[in-house]
């Protein structure tokens, strides 16, 4: 009643003549409208099946201002999260296994300047182990530092050179690559100097990061963690290996067109790209 009548007559009148102390009513007004709350967590249901729990509550809040246009907290959106067990779910720790006869370190050129100021300057690359399955899948990928699009990724049983070979091919196709720089760790596969011969032919400038320090080379292992957190571990299956390079290449799809990224102004690598620059 109050509320209906508070554009004619003063509130603090009007609780006056009803005997309520204002404490008690601004108490009430700050209280969550049920109605609005379940509405929320309606909203918030649909976009953590949408993105199959791969959104923490800041990409989830993003989408309720963006999508739904609801002008709503973070914390809020962590707590209801919280109270559903919605929350995005936990990774873990890759490991890749390769040693060549030869080995020959490279110089880091990255610095930890991560990002480019366009596309096919500053390349990302390593392997990942993928244990879900019927046997080890080893995932070898290239992000590009401009957008941190995945321009490359191959799948194969075994660690070698081959797949490292294959995904340097895929990657080149198409692209203007003229002094693109490849960063990776100090690896046995970006060791050894048949890679290195390689790269060399193709005009590309390798560089490697410090022993031991994953921080030098934080796109790529943050690229891995989200796709094992995100399409693996998030979900509950058993799965054959056929099985699982669909989930890859299906989650490198959605990572590249449809996963927001807040430092690419709250878009998808390629939307971003697209707004940004012509590759």
């Amino acid at each position: 009643m109050l509320e209906a009548l508070k554009s004619k007559y003063p509130i603090g009148e009007m609780l006056t003549f009803l005997e309520i102390p204002k404490t008690n009513y601004y108490r009430w007004r700050k209280q969550p409208d049920d109605r609005l709350e379940n509405e929320l967590l309606k909203h918030i249901r649909i976009i953590c099946s949408k993105h199959k729990r791969r959104y923490g509550y800041r990409r989830v809040t993003e989408v309720l201002r963006t999508e739904y246009q609801l002008n709503i907290n973070h914390k809020r959106v962590s707590r209801i999260m919280a109270e559903n067990n919605l929350q995005a779910r936990i990774s873990r720790k890759r490991f890749v296994h390769f040693k060549p006869d030869v080995a020959v370190k490279k110089a880091d050129l990255i610095k930890r300047q991560f990002k480019a100021d366009a596309p096919n300057r500053k390349w990302y690359t390593d392997v990942s182990t993928i244990t879900i399955g019927e046997t080890n899948l080893y995932l070898s990928a290239i992000i590009d530092g401009f957008n941190n699009e995945v321009i490359s990724s191959v799948i194969s049983t075994s660690p070698n050179l081959e797949l490292a070979f294959d995904t340097i091919n895929q990657a080149i196709q198409g692209r203007n690559i003229e002094k693109v720089i490849l960063h990776s760790d100090q690896g046995g596969l970006y060791t050894s100097p048949r890679f290195q011969e390689f790269v060399k032919e193709k005009n590309i400038i390798q560089s490697m990061s410090q022993v031991g320090v994953c921080f030098d080379n934080v796109l790529i292992e943050s690229f891995f963690s989200h796709l094992k957190t995100e399409a693996f571990y998030s979900q509950d299956f058993t799965a054959t290996n056929e099985q699982i390079i669909e989930i890859v290449e299906e989650y490198i799809y959605y990572y590249n067109n449809d996963r927001l990224q807040l430092k690419l102004n709250k878009l998808p690598p390629i939307k971003y790209r697209e707004q940004l620059h012509t590759a």
